[in-house]
């Protein structure tokens, strides 16, 4: 696998890839079929999550319906895991969709063990750096260091995960006011944000949009929860079994790897919560914490709504 030893949880994240689903059928004004569009309330992975295969839970976070009747609009953002596997046999697909900007949320340190990829230099986004790891309190150094030992248990690393699910949209709002700002700043082109994996930092990321856009909490849980349904984790919790076996000098059964694969609802909820406990609400923690005022709701929603 290339690694010499462990360095924390960014390392072994970034060993994550994902099987995905075939695209939607693209109308000629290049949005999803009226056919689909019909359901597009209804989260089906095959709609959303992209055939991108070098590139791990490639997903657009079109066709949603808000609680006041308006959808998400197909094709304005996408959320991916890392790009360090991009391949040029994938670059035609996602240069397609047009993307003007793309948002990184890894820490210094996992980007330069996964250099972003890139081969369209004549259509070479804008990257912003928005480390969020980085800056959420110590649950990276726990979870490293719980790999590292080779000592822990399923529950054990689920804990650590939602423990890290309520600090880091606190920890971070400087991050997430800027991933709204670059937004705006898109001018309604096509945004594209990732992580290493492309579930948690961006997981909540994709929440804190959809709220901002009034899409119903329970719709944001299912959308949550379609990373699930684009990691091959039968195929991911062995090889990683193996390599932190090995690295560690003991032996860990492929359950335990689990909870770094896959997201539950309960981990979404947690950020919920705690925003809901340090805000009031997630509308305050929007408008307070994210400095997205109404004005900045209104020019998000004329962007990325169907009026």
């Amino acid at each position: 696998m290339g690694l010499q030893k462990i360095s924390g949880s960014i390392l072994f994240l970034s060993l994550i890839t994902g099987l995905v689903l075939p695209q939607p059928a693209l109308a000629a004004d290049n949005q999803p079929t009226k056919a689909v569009d019909a359901q597009a309330h209804v989260t089906h992975p095959q709609l959303r999550v992209l055939n991108i295969r070098s590139i791990s839970n490639f997903r657009d976070l079109g066709g949603y319906l808000t609680k006041d009747g308006h959808s998400t609009k197909w094709r304005k953002i996408f959320r991916a895991g890392d790009l360090s596997r991009f391949s040029a046999k994938d670059q035609s697909k996602v240069s397609a969709l047009g993307i003007h900007t793309i948002i990184d949320f890894r820490s210094d340190d996992e980007r330069i063990r996964a250099p972003s990829r890139w081969h369209d230099e004549e259509h070479q986004p804008t990257t912003i750096l928005l480390p969020i790891s980085g800056n959420a309190a110590d649950w990276g150094a726990k979870l490293g260091r719980q790999l590292q030992s080779g000592k822990f248990t399923r529950e054990e690393i689920r804990a650590t995960i939602i423990d890290m699910y309520g600090t880091v949209p606190l920890a971070n709002k400087a991050e997430y006011q800027a991933l709204f700002t670059n937004i705006l700043t898109s001018d309604g082109q096509p945004v594209l944000f990732h992580c290493t994996s492309g579930k948690d930092r961006t997981g909540i990321g994709a929440a804190l949009i959809l709220s901002a856009l009034n899409v119903p909490r329970k719709t944001i849980l299912q959308d949550y929860l379609l990373t699930n349904e684009a990691v091959n984790v039968e195929l991911m919790s062995k090889t990683l079994a193996k390599v932190f076996s090995r690295q560690s000098g003991h032996d860990i059964a492929p359950d335990a790897i689990i909870p770094l694969l896959t997201v539950e609802q309960v981990y979404l909820e947690t950020t919920f919560s705690a925003i809901d406990k340090a805000y009031g609400s997630m509308e305050n923690y929007l408008r307070d914490a994210l400095n997205l005022t109404s004005a900045k709701q209104a020019q998000l929603k004329q962007a990325l709504l169907n009026q």
